[in-house]
């Protein structure tokens, strides 16, 4: 089966942070022995290569080429925000999206669009004029976005004539059908781990320190402020404990300023963006994994989750804030502690009860684990989207 992915993010090298788990799953599914064909937007590096046997084409949206700014490193709906420059690039991305998606991806038998806005007009033009059918992924940030800037009409259009819209968690769902998008056309399929890299392994830990992790890109929803905030009133308590921020992002010298500002660089640290062998030595030298995530001025939230996901295939303990998608991932006190968004009080009395009570600890952490494996594997995750394929394709 030949596949077209239409995506506005995608990796360009292994290791590469940005659209990782669209890669995992195409990866995924290329394994299975289907031809996997990416189309995404120009954003620094090659226009044309191959990634773990998955076909990537990258389109300029915008010339002379040296002044393409919306699909940036720091991510398009962040990139929008820098003026009205930027902002008509929108409206270039959209045009070069319907041609590129027409010339390279015309002989496919079916498309899988991630994000609808702004990538589903390509796939709608597929389908009237190559008789191609089409399937979208929600990740959430459409939905809310569409309410923000009026654009849920257009939403509509593209989920009414895709074959079926599948979304990342029962949030996402729930969000999507409130808006009045058609029940029947969706699915939810979330996204998954890959649990024979993400494990446990050997690594030398510092027993006298309590390690924290937390994991993402550097905005607003991922509620990093919350956290530091947070771990400065566990230190209060608990000297011994040390928490690693992994990411990069806009918000990364306003965090750091935070932490100074806290007295808290013996105790927190930044370390930006990390290769996926680093990843997995320091999901294995912490002690508990945060997503202290939270609905941002624009109204988004966090539509899955997946590093938790990581997190609990390697056995950590995990706490999330309880919103968004983080529910399906966590039963409170069962794979993990959930807290309300926001309450630094509160996410720091979860974090002293992880560090005081270990038997809950280790409980969690197992319980998480074998969620993990029973529910959120690449393998099952990629049969259940083949099976859409399938009863859709051309």
């Amino acid at each position: 089966m030949k596949i077209g992915v239409i995506t506005s993010v995608y990796p360009e090298f292994k290791g590469d942070p940005h659209g990782i788990f669209v890669h995992r799953l195409m990866r995924e599914i290329s394994k299975q022995g289907h031809d996997v064909y990416i189309l995404a937007p120009y954003s620094g590096g090659e226009t044309s290569y191959t990634l773990d046997g998955v076909n990537v084409e990258k389109f300029n949206y915008f010339y002379p080429k040296k002044y393409q700014r919306l699909c940036g490193r720091s991510g398009m709906i962040n990139n929008v925000k820098e003026g009205i420059f930027v902002k008509f690039q929108f409206l270039t991305f959209i045009f070069f999206n319907v041609i590129c998606s027409g010339h390279k991806l015309k002989h496919m038998d079916i498309i899988h669009v991630q994000w609808p806005i702004p990538n589903g007009l390509g796939a709608l033009f597929l389908k009237y004029f190559y008789n191609i059918p089409y399937i979208t992924t929600i990740h959430g940030e459409e939905v809310y976005l569409s309410r923000r800037y009026h654009t849920t009409p257009i939403l509509k259009l593209l989920i009414n004539n895709s074959s079926k819209t599948l979304t990342n968690s029962s949030a996402t769902l729930r969000a999507s059908i409130n808006d009045g998008l058609k029940k029947e056309k969706f699915e939810t399929i979330p996204f998954g781990v890959d649990t024979t890299f993400f494990k446990t392994i050997n690594v030398k830990k510092n027993k006298d320190i309590f390690h924290i992790l937390s994991i993402g890109y550097l905005i607003e929803r991922k509620g990093f402020e919350y956290l530091i905030k947070a771990v400065k009133e566990v230190l209060t308590k608990h000297n011994n404990v040390k928490l690693t921020i992994v990411g990069s992002g806009p918000l990364e010298k306003q965090l750091k300023k935070q932490i100074t500002d806290f007295k808290l660089d013996k105790n927190i640290q930044i370390m930006g963006n990390v290769s996926d062998e680093k990843l997995l030595e320091i999901y294995n030298s912490s002690d508990l994994f945060v997503l202290p995530s939270i609905v941002d001025s624009d109204g988004n939230t966090e539509g899955l989750g997946v590093v938790l996901l990581e997190a609990m295939a390697c056995k950590l303990p995990v706490i999330g804030s309880n919103i968004g998608g983080i529910t399906d991932i966590i039963q409170d006190k069962e794979t993990g502690l959930l807290v309300p968004p926001k309450d630094i009080l509160k996410l720091s009395l979860a974090i002293n009860i992880i560090i005081e009570n270990r038997s809950l600890s280790k409980k969690i952490a197992i319980q998480g684990y074998n969620n993990v494996k029973n529910n959120f594997t690449w393998e099952r995750i990629a049969e259940s989207y083949l099976n859409i394929y399938t009863k859709y394709k051309k």
